[in-house]
């Protein structure tokens, strides 16, 4: 039994059959209008909205057809009925051609007629649905500044609704022939490779002179799981494309111009403390290893932002070579002695690898080797050590990085590999977050991997996994 609380018109001249069908209806706990005059039930309904609506086919004044008729004109989506006494088949054929979904005649059986109305009503429910559906989707299609195409299974266009990439409505019916058109052949031949795979979507761009698109497409599949046709959607970027070059550039620039200047300042100081312009005092010392440790931070800092941008380029090829990871390291730890002298923190490295020549990027290990010792100094007390440990496990080289810093609780560990995720602000320190991310990206592009296991108050241990075999030399960050 529906429950819905919907409207219910009566139209009937005789007040017993209306009181009939009332309590008839009872159980369907609906808004009831009654009217014994067609006239006025017509004038007096026009604003209304009705679920059901039951006419009386006799009545003075307008017959049950010629209300119908008129009430369909303002109430084109309610259902009707005719109920009458004469059940001619000639009156039968006439309602259903005037607009009536049932014939019920009198004097008529109260289950069988709360029955016919209930499925009415589920009918009259599912339609509205669907309305209120295609109601929904012409919104979308309307206000929506993207391009979205309805096309069948072999990409021949049912409804569309702006210009972003098709010309007129009537210039092409065939997604396909229109990336013909635009001779997208290399286009054409992701999207063959699409339809034949077990891919529900993909995506596209389409650059069209200095218009850039972005398609995606989706298979729409029925109820059966059986391909009926293509979601597609275009969207133009050449805005967006624009501005991120923009400032892909101008990061580019700055990081590139300031690279100069600071590994100028890094030699100099370098010279300053080494003794080459005389000896200095310990107070000068001191305050020298400062600038200097300030001027690596820089160095390293623009060396991550120019390298993150490179990243979402895709201008970084791994140029893989034979090369000694303990060489590799102990460069790192040159590097980075001046920062330690300055916590006066010590470097423990120990190698237990039988494997000392890998073929990898020494550049690229170098930089995440460099990231991560110089981490471990900057969250270690001073007067501390910190730890490498070389080993070899499960064809993987590994390179352990272990401090005595605060820890890193287990909920911060999970994300510390996520790009600006830093623990610097905590702990009062400065920090862009790019170091760990870009050395994720740096070992996943190596096939290898970097994980951190860290206790509260005891320290962090970062493990560098490196593979010990060939691989190829012609990889590109992803």
């Amino acid at each position: 039994m529906n429950t819905k609380k919907g409207n219910l018109l009566i139209v009937d001249d005789n007040s017993l059959n209306i009181d009939l069908l009332v309590e008839t209806l009872k159980p369907f706990n609906m808004n009831v209008s009654t009217y014994s005059n067609p006239l006025d039930a017509l004038e007096q309904t026009k604003e209304q909205k009705f679920d059901l609506a039951l006419f009386d086919v006799v009545m003075p004044n307008l017959n049950g057809f010629e209300l119908a008729e008129e009430f369909l004109k303002t109430h084109p989506n309610t259902p009707l009925v005719f109920v009458s006494a004469h059940g001619s088949d000639e009156n039968k054929i006439k309602g259903y051609n005037t607009g009536s979904i049932a014939y019920i005649e009198k004097p008529f059986n109260i289950k069988t007629i709360r029955a016919q109305i209930g499925r009415i009503l589920k009918i009259k429910s599912l339609q509205d649905e669907l309305f209120f559906a295609k109601e929904q989707l012409e919104n979308i299609f309307e206000f929506s500044s993207d391009e979205i195409i309805l096309a069948n299974k072999d990409f021949d266009v049912i409804s569309k609704n702006h210009r972003i990439f098709i010309g007129g409505h009537k210039e092409h019916s065939n997604f396909i022939q229109i990336l013909d058109k635009y001779k997208q052949h290399e286009n054409i031949e992701t999207l063959t490779k699409f339809v034949n795979s077990e891919s529900r979507t993909t995506t596209f761009k389409i650059q069209i002179e200095d218009t850039i698109t972005n398609v995606k497409i989706s298979k729409i599949m029925n109820a059966e799981n059986i391909l009926s046709g293509y979601l597609i959607v275009l969207r133009d970027i050449t805005e967006d494309i624009r501005r991120i070059n923009l400032k892909e550039q101008f990061i580019a620039t700055l990081t590139h111009d300031l690279k100069t200047p600071i590994r100028a300042e890094s030699r100099a100081l370098e010279l300053l403390m080494s003794g080459s312009f005389g000896k200095l005092t310990d107070e000068q010392m001191e305050l020298v290893k400062e600038i200097y440790s300030s001027s690596k931070f820089m160095a390293k800092m623009t060396d991550n932002l120019l390298t993150r941008y490179k990243i979402d380029n895709g201008e970084i090829c791994l140029r893989k070579e034979l090369n000694s990871i303990k060489s590799t390291v102990q460069k790192c730890a040159e590097n980075i002695k001046y920062l330690l002298e300055a916590k006066n923190q010590t470097l423990k490295i120990k190698n237990n690898a039988p494997t000392e020549f890998l073929l990898y990027d020494d550049l690229e290990i170098t930089r995440v080797l460099n990231n991560v010792i110089t981490n471990a100094s900057e969250y270690s007390p001073e007067n501390s050590s910190i730890k490498i440990d070389i080993s070899e496990h499960s064809s993987n080289l590994i390179i352990s990085v272990t401090d005595n810093g605060p820890g890193i609780a287990k909920d911060e560990a999970r994300k510390i590999f996520i790009e600006h995720e830093t623990n610097a602000k905590k702990f009062k320190k400065v920090g862009s977050g790019l170091g760990l991310f870009i050395s994720k990206k740096i070992m996943q592009a190596h096939n290898g991997d970097i994980t951190v296991e860290s206790t509260l108050g005891k320290g962090t241990t970062f493990r560098i996994f490196l593979p010990d075999k060939n691989i190829q030399a012609s990889e590109v960050f992803s």
